[in-house]
């Protein structure tokens, strides 16, 4: 019994030690300005590289005549989709580097990325990222309003093949419309 009493002191003894080293830790650091956390409303150097490397993601995709070339390899693609329907629906994002601009994913990126503006927009502009998220949205936004050219038309899907016979290449734009 003796030897259980004294365990038990001892245990008590070293979480009384532990207790008072963890208290002295942390006055410690609150008195020399709280260590490495954040100041609120400061940028994470490291947050605003990945948000914009995120970000570039929409101008590799973006589709049509290019206004802002930031992207040094990029050129204009697709700048004649929907002539043959009497639209300019040369604008939007590519899916997946495939040539193919579904209207439904496309929307959903629009709804997730002005979310994303509405909701974090003050973060984003600390970063210095918010007018490219807004550039971004602008571009799909134009493509979806021109999409919908009328109350029972949307197109869903622009899809660019290109066929290569020899010497001749051939580009057709094909156009699904619902309505």
């Amino acid at each position: 019994m003796a030897r259980c009493v004294r365990c038990c002191c001892c245990v008590l003894v070293l979480l009384l030690v532990a207790l008072g080293v963890t208290a002295a830790v942390v006055f410690v650091r609150n008195r020399n300005g709280g260590g490495d956390r954040p100041v609120p409303g400061s940028v994470d150097h490291k947050y605003a590289e990945a948000l914009a490397v995120a970000l570039q993601f929409f101008q590799v995709q973006k589709s049509g005549k290019l206004v802002k070339k930031e992207i040094p390899w990029r050129g204009d693609s697709a700048v004649d989709d929907g002539q043959e329907a009497g639209l300019d629906l040369s604008r939007g994002m590519y899916d997946a580097g495939d040539h193919i601009k579904f209207g439904f994913p496309m929307a959903f990126t629009a709804t997730m990325l002005s979310w994303s503006v509405l909701e974090y927009g003050g973060a984003m502009e600390a970063a210095k990222q918010r007018d490219s998220a807004i550039d971004a949205l602008r571009w799909i936004m134009d493509y979806l309003v021109n999409a919908h050219p009328s109350h029972d038309v949307l197109y869903i899907q622009v899809i660019m093949i290109i066929m290569r016979k020899k010497d001749c290449s051939v580009s057709l734009s094909i156009s699904f419309r619902s309505s």
